[in-house]
Formats: C-alpha cells, structure tokens, sequence
C-alpha cells in the first residue's frame, strides 16, 4: 500500500520554532521502493511493561524526505527525548541517538512513565520538526507473567524497501515478559528486536522470478506464547490465469504526485514498453503458448524540487495454464457390408452395415458410426477436421479402383465425397469453443464398375486430421 507523498514544499530561510514536548504526533512518513517521498516516524518508541530495577532501551527511527535531502546538503537532524513522570510537564534526557536506555525506578505500585521524540531539524529552510507518538512505559513491582499473545501490523502489505511494525497485544494487558520477533522468510522481510519490519529491495532482475515479492510471516513470542500475522512483500504480485481468461497486475493508490509512466512485458530477458500509464496492466487474452512465464514492471514517476525523478517497481510472473483441449475423441469403423462379383463389375453403391465389425489389428474406431471432437479450449482459433481416403487392398493384395467414400452424418453438417487415393479434403468447420458429435449413418461407398475384381475382403483407412484455424 502507497502512503501519502509530501511535495511542493518551499524553500526559505530560517531555523524552525524551538519548542518542547509534548505535541500532536507528526504524519506518518511515505517511501517508495526506497525513496523518501515525505519525512516522520519509521519507528514509534513503542509502550512496554517493564519491572522496577531492570534495565530499558527505547529505540526510534525517522527518515528526511527526498525533497529536503536534495534542497540543503548543510540541514541535519537529531533526535531528542523527552520524558515526564505525569504526561504534562517533559524534560529533555536524551539527544542524537535512535535508542534511550535508562533503568527503571523500583516502585511499590505500578507507576507510569511518558517519552516523546523530537526529530529535530537544524540548518537553513522551513522544514518543522517531527514528533513521535507518546510511549507509556508501566513499571511494576515484579514480573507478570504472559499468558496470551495477539499480533498485529500497521500495513497489510508493503512495497519493497517499505517498513512497517508489528505489534503484540498481551494477556494480561500489564504483563511484563519480553517479546521475541522472527520472520519466516528474512530474504523478503526482515523484523527486528522491536517488532520493526522491513521489506525487501526490490531486484534489478526483470523475470519475475526473483525473490522480492510474496507472502511472509511474522511471529511474536512471549513467555513461550507465539502469535502471527501474514503480510504482502512488492508492489505487483504473480498472477496465474487459465488462457483466455484476462490477467491483471495492479498497483495499489497512488501517492498524490506520484505516477506510473510506463508498464513493461518482459519475455525471453527482453523487455517491451506497453505504453500504459495506468495503476493496472491487464493482458486481456493470455495464451499458453505466448505469455506464460512472462513478467510485468512499472516505472513510476515524481518531481523532487522541479526535477523528475524515477523508480521501477518489482517485476511479477505471469502464469498461463492450459484453457484445456481439442481433442478427435471418436471416429466410426465404417463397414459396407458384402457385393457380390457380378454387382461390382457393373459398378454400385453400398450403404453403411449397422452389422457390428470385428475389432482389432487395424481397428482404432468405434462400431457406433460416432465422429466426435471435444474441445475444452477457452482461447484460440476455429477448429477444421479433414479426412483422407486412402485405396482399397484385399488380403489377396487386389486393389479396388476409383472408390469414393460419400462421408454424411444424420443432420447434414457433414457431406464430403472422399476418393480413395486423393489428396485430403476439409470435411467440417467448427467456429468458436465448441465440440461436436455426428452419427454418421448415411455415409455410403460407391464402387466403379471393375469386370477383373477377385473375390477377398477388402480394407481401407480413412486418416483422420484435426486442426485449429485462425479465425476467419
């Protein structure tokens, strides 16, 4: 998720107002893909339970924004603290350090302490200081134990290079055990000792492949008590469609100022400009064959103090599976039955024995007289199915001559006159995803007039083929 973007600032001279604590915690600070967008708090001092006598550190982290680290190379900061015992009146006890250890007071009852940080800024320009959250630190007489634990972040998901925090909500609410933070994956994000996570760098490699994206698991252990929390490392995330169906990549809200000036397809390690300058890239008709294993990126933009500046985005793995397939999954043994010598010397015509054949050696179809064609695509052309006759042989190795197969199914979709010998002729045309199924009943074979004809059985293959078209 893209935070808010600080942009536009003027510049003039003079030191920021000195004041004291406490104030209103500043705005959360913004970045992306490791570039400062706006200033504040990466770390809030968190609140903690702690026994008197022991020894406590309270760690901060803030970042200056892009636009005041590029106006003055001579502006600083450092961090002050400051403490109070009641909330109202504060005292500085620290400066220009991150963390603040101090050792907590030995009490009888459990007693209060406040800190706020000052992100304090020094130098020339109008730039105010930030200001944390105020972190309640509870002193206790001795250790209460914890017996449940429920952990929380600020963000969902995170841009690469982006940081967030983890919490842990304890049971009970003033136990005083430590929590213990780990992250199931440290090469996508790590978490430090007080719950702080960062994201991943997102990789210079363009595959998509790289392991700058995905999702982690962070996990806080109290007490031997653990709890976890998923969250989403990257801008884009891989995307698996079955072909045909649109495959979308989307960046999340934009920063105001920030935008996307151009989306890239990445295909054998070659990268494509799309010209698309939107939050969203959508491949509106994927195939297996040409876009599964490609990847996609943005290049987002900004201005720095009137300059433009430019970022690129983690590249994400578009998978496309098969949309299924095309498939002959019938085809008719065609059996003509018996001619008599005499009847073939003058030439006729044989209609389709509905007498089941023998099955076997040279026998792949079916005694049905079933054509069919599955088709479970959801992407391609149309479908063509052509046949070729090939000449009638005898056992006795006769030949028959000028045979033609007249190939008809029951509706009349189907009327192909095959001649044995010839070359191969388109039978039937399927437009769009369909399948089909013919009876081929009417089919019928006409014999020439062959006086010499001996008397054998005879056979003949018909080749069937199967082919996808494009799209007329």
């Amino acid at each position: 998720m893209l935070a808010g973007l600080l942009v536009g600032i003027s510049i003039g001279i003079g030191a920021s107002a000195a004041k004291s604590a406490p104030q209103p915690p500043s705005t959360p600070p913004s970045s992306v893909l490791g570039l400062n967008l706006s200033g504040g708090f990466t770390q809030q001092p968190i609140d903690m339970n702690v026994i008197g006598g022991s020894s406590v550190t309270i760690s901060v982290k803030a970042q200056r924004s892009a636009l005041e680290a590029a106006t003055s190379l001579l502006n600083g900061r450092k961090y002050v603290w400051w403490q109070s015992s009641d909330g109202q009146t504060y005292q500085k006890v620290g400066s220009n350090s991150q963390t603040y250890t101090f050792t907590a007071p030995q009490v009888t009852t459990t007693t209060p302490i406040y800190f706020q940080v000052q992100y304090a800024f020094s130098g020339i320009g109008t730039f105010p200081d930030d200001w944390s959250r105020i972190a309640t630190i509870n002193v206790t007489p001795a250790r209460v134990p914890t017996t449940g634990i429920k952990v929380t972040t600020d963000d969902q998901s995170l841009n690469n290079s982006q940081v967030t925090t983890a919490h842990a909500a304890l049971t009970p609410s003033d136990a005083t055990d430590p929590v213990t933070w780990t992250s199931s994956d440290t090469d996508l994000a790590t978490v430090d000792q007080y719950g702080n996570v960062t994201a991943a760098d997102a990789s210079t490699d363009t595959s998509g492949k790289a392991h700058d994206h995905g999702l982690v698991t962070i996990t806080g252990t109290s007490n031997g008590i653990s709890d976890s929390t998923q969250l989403m490392v990257g801008a884009l995330q891989d995307v698996t469609v079955v072909e045909g169906t649109p495959a979308t990549f989307k960046l999340g809200t934009l920063p105001d100022g920030l935008t996307v000036s151009n989306w890239y397809r990445v295909k054998d390690g070659q990268s494509t400009a799309l010209n698309a300058t939107g939050t969203s890239y959508t491949v509106k008709v994927p195939t297996n064959a040409d876009d599964d294993g490609t990847s996609y990126y943005a290049s987002l933009s900004y201005q720095v103090n009137g300059k433009p500046q430019t970022v690129t985005t983690n590249a994400a793995l578009l998978t496309v599976k098969s949309g299924g397939k095309l498939a002959l999954t019938a085809v008719p043994n065609l059996n003509f039955g018996t001619v008599s010598l005499n009847a073939l010397a003058q030439g006729t015509t044989l209609d389709l024995d509905q007498t089941p054949t023998a099955s076997g050696a040279g026998y792949d179809g079916n005694d049905d007289s079933k054509l069919a064609v599955s088709d479970e695509r959801t992407v391609g052309g149309d479908w063509q199915l052509s046949a070729k006759l090939a000449p009638f042989t005898s056992n006795t190795g006769t030949n028959l001559t000028n045979a033609q197969l007249a190939l008809r199914d029951t509706t009349g979709m189907v009327d192909q006159v095959l001649t044995a010998g010839a070359d191969s002729q388109t039978i039937y045309t399927q437009g769009g995803y369909q399948g089909q199924t013919f009876r081929m009943t009417p089919s019928t074979l006409k014999l020439a007039a062959d006086p010499v004809a001996s008397n054998g059985q005879y056979q003949s293959t018909v080749l069937w083929t199967l082919a996808a078209v494009p799209t007329s």
